[in-house]
């Protein structure tokens, strides 16, 4: 794929333009969504996206998608119609391993999304190799992380093997439309993908070892102000744990492709969430619609 943009620093937090109705929003989609477990599936306008309802036990990475009915899908489809722009959502629970995702066949430039799997790869050599990661591991996986480095990512992606590592990650992970190529981040991802990275991430596994997934995790949460924006949007406890990595590109048609990805723990609620984003005329587009969707969906999550 010939990308013809790189990622940028988002220098300021980006104000969504449509937020001045999100609040109105938030709070009827949250009482008609009151007294409903999970979401499920309805057709929308246009390319008619999905929302898929799954369930399946905290070890299980995959599960037959249930429609149901879904206030949730229709706040979504009134957002995609509003803004003309595609995206994608997936949701799901860390202790239960229940999903639902919106839209579940988008496809969209995983960008730096990448770093966070790359980051496993990384703690899964060294459980395998039973030691600690090294002060130049732990500086480099930093940088990664938390501003997005792309010199130490691509160091890093060197170091461990390249793709056929990250692959490795993967395929242990239990994603299915995702691969990566010799070039990071250039590969296409889905959201359903990317939300079970961010519950391995949040929960971690038998592959990986706890200590150092403590490391991992608290990179993601604390990412520098500057791309702290994303999947926190609506997070209205100011105590919640939030961690998050977020990737930005250009694809083939100069459209920006945005993702934000990560997990929330706030009260009763602990959960991972994706946005993923194509069709921005800008990066700032792009974030505004990311956070608009995510304010929206957190809004739910955190006050079910």
């Amino acid at each position: 794929m010939d990308l013809i943009g790189e990622e940028t620093e988002h220098d300021e937090p980006y104000e969504g333009v449509f937020m001045a109705e999100l609040t109105k929003a938030r709070k009827s989609v949250c009482t008609a969504l009151a007294g409903l477990l999970l979401l499920g599936g309805c057709a929308g306008p246009g390319a008619a996206p999905r929302t898929e309802e799954s369930a399946a036990p905290p070890g299980i990475t995959s599960a037959t998608p249930v429609p149901a009915p879904d206030p949730m899908a229709a706040e979504l489809d009134r957002m995609a119609a509003e803004t003309g722009r595609d995206f994608s959502v997936a949701v799901l629970d860390n202790r239960t391993g229940r999903s639902w995702s919106y839209n579940p066949d988008g496809r969209y430039l995983e960008a730096s999304l990448v770093k966070v799997p790359l980051l496993l790869t990384l703690i899964r050599q060294a459980t395998e190799e039973e030691r600690s990661l090294t002060a130049e591991e732990e500086s480099l996986a930093a940088l990664m992380i938390e501003y997005s480095d792309n010199d130490a990512t691509s160091e890093l992606y060197s170091r461990l093997g390249g793709r056929t590592e990250l692959n490795r990650t993967y395929e242990l992970i239990g994603v299915s439309d995702t691969e990566a190529g010799e070039t990071w981040g250039a590969n296409e991802t889905t959201a359903a993908d990317q939300v079970l990275i961010a519950r391995t991430a949040a929960r971690g596994a038998d592959w990986l070892d706890a200590d150092l997934m403590e490391f991992a995790v608290g990179l993601m949460e604390n990412v520098c102000p500057e791309q702290s924006w994303g999947i926190s949007a609506g997070v209205a406890d100011y105590a919640a744990e939030v961690g998050l990595k977020n990737g930005w590109l250009q694809d083939d048609d100069a459209d920006w492709n945005v993702g934000s990805a990560g997990f929330v723990r706030s009260g009763d609620s602990d959960y991972s969430i994706v946005v993923l984003s194509s069709r921005n005329s800008t990066l700032g587009e792009g974030i505004d619609v990311v956070e608009s969707v995510s304010s929206a969906v957190n809004g739910y999550q955190t006050e079910e």
